[in-house]
């Protein structure tokens, strides 16, 4: 693995434990946006493996497909995830998605950002083979 791409997934680890402990904390909006970052970067971490320049963008299900994952019902999550980056930076669109995010929410974003970053390992060890 080329270091730049371990050093991809080891700030994804990072993120999602940040998600984890915004979780601890009820501060369950920042949860998700930490949860968006995790998987964005366990996905520019695919995409810097395979010698690609991982895009400045922060749409989740854009990296995904173009990092491989072909998991429909992972795309699909993937798409409410992405919500997380740029709500979080708007007034009139953050108090809306805060009221949204209950802890219920948050645990299932954290999820999904778990199942990326495990995706990404996956698929990272098995074209090493």
């Amino acid at each position: 693995m080329k270091p730049t791409t371990a050093e991809w997934l080891e700030i994804a680890a990072e993120d999602l434990d940040a998600a984890g402990a915004m979780l601890r904390s009820g501060r369950c909006l920042y949860a998700g946006f930490e949860a968006q970052q995790a998987a964005e970067k366990a996905l520019k971490a695919v995409l810097q493996e395979a010698a690609r320049v991982p895009p400045k963008i922060h749409n989740l299900v854009a990296l995904a497909r173009d990092a491989g994952m072909d998991v429909q019902e992972l795309l699909d999550r993937l798409a409410t995830l992405s919500a997380y980056y740029i709500a979080t930076r708007y007034p009139e669109v953050r108090k809306e998605l805060s009221q949204r995010t209950t802890l219920d929410v948050a645990e299932s974003l954290l999820d999904t950002a778990r199942e990326v970053l495990a995706w990404a390992k996956q698929h990272l060890t098995s074209s090493e083979s």
